[in-house]
């Protein structure tokens, strides 16, 4: 199994911006912006969806195992396709590489099983369907 990534972004020329966190927000959670300007975790399952994720907040010091919380400016970055991104796994998805990716409604992504958006696909095999597992990042590249 290849090293876990330190970081987001691993692959591209995506362009990264910032805004405010309307709520707590994890780096590689895919990420919208509200009516307030502010980003929240993608909201809407199976929906469209820019392929935002939240960064690591590098010139902070921060890994990507820090959170963001409400009102913090959020370093996201807006992935091009064929960019490639360590976003989130939601629990309960068996994915294998080439899998098409969809938002789970609440930051993570999810396998696409029917009418979902696909916004990424996945570059790694991963089994997430034991009730034991939490959320994983998983290695995936934005259409």
């Amino acid at each position: 199994m290849p090293e876990k990534p330190k970081r987001i972004h691993l692959l591209g020329d995506g362009r990264h911006e910032e805004a405010v966190a309307a709520a707590g927000i994890t780096p590689g959670h895919l990420i919208a912006l509200n009516s307030d300007g502010k980003v929240v975790v993608h909201p809407t399952s199976g929906g469209y969806a820019e392929t935002a994720f939240a960064l690591e907040d590098a010139l902070q010091g921060r890994t990507i195992d820090k959170a963001y919380v409400a009102d913090e400016v959020v370093s996201y970055v807006l992935a091009e396709g064929g960019d490639v991104v360590y976003a989130w796994l939601n629990v309960g998805e068996n994915v294998a590489i080439g899998d098409l990716l969809s938002s789970n409604g609440d930051g993570t992504l999810e396998k696409v099983s029917g009418a979902e958006i696909p916004l990424a696909i996945a570059l790694e095999t991963l089994n997430l369907s034991d009730s034991e597992h939490a959320p994983e990042r998983i290695r995936v590249r934005t259409l």
